[in-house]
C-alpha cells in the first residue's frame, strides 16, 4: 500500500487537526501517513455500524467534545 503525499495540502492550508474515524483508520494513518506529514492524529469512534458498543447519541457526543475544541 501506497500512502498519497498529504504534505502539499497539509502546507498550503489551514489544517490545525487531523482526525480519523477508528481505530483501524487510526493504525493505517499512524502506519502510512504520519511520517510522511509529521503530525499526529485523533482518533475518533467509528461510526461503523459494526461498531454496536457506541449508540448513536454518545457517537455524536463524543465527536462535539473533540471538534468543539
Amino acid at each position: 500500500m501506497t500512502a498519497n503525499d498529504l504534505t502539499p495540502i497539509i502546507e498550503t492550508a489551514d489544517i490545525r487537526q487531523i482526525y480519523v474515524n477508528g481505530k483501524t483508520a487510526e493504525k493505517m494513518y499512524i502506519k502510512y501517513t504520519e511520517k510522511l506529514i509529521g503530525r499526529p492524529c485523533i482518533c475518533l469512534p467509528s461510526t461503523s455500524p459494526a461498531n454496536a458498543a457506541w449508540s448513536l447519541e454518545r457517537l455524536i457526543e463524543a465527536w462535539r467534545v473533540n471538534l468543539m475544541h
